[in-house]
């Protein structure tokens, strides 16, 4: 499935955002879903698509509750309706690239 055919990034509630920018740290070394607007002070969803689908560690940390994402059981849903074969196969291709993930 095409990534920007899936709804799932973090918004940012701005009354509540203090711009602290823990966000932009803690989600910065491999996806770099956030930045950063020195203007307002605030951290802002520059790059949607490079969060991980399911991921929630920035919603999780925010101190100030000021992220949230779409509700999780449309993401189990859309899982759910992914013919098993498919997944079969991108697991196979996957522990052949990384023998080191079979025990």
């Amino acid at each position: 499935m095409d990534r920007s055919e899936i709804n799932w990034h973090p918004v940012i509630d701005e009354n509540k955002c203090t711009g602290c920018g823990l966000c932009v740290v803690t989600c910065g070394e491999k996806r770099n879903v956030f930045g950063y607007d020195k203007q307002r002070r605030k951290a802002v969803v520059m790059f949607p698509d490079n969060c991980m689908v399911g991921c929630i560690n920035c919603m999780v940390g925010c101190l100030w509750n000021a992220i949230s994402f779409p509700d999780e059981q449309t993401i189990k849903n859309m899982a759910r309706s992914l013919p098993k074969e498919a997944l079969a196969k991108e697991l196979a291709q996957k522990i052949e690239k990384n023998p080191e993930l079979v025990m």
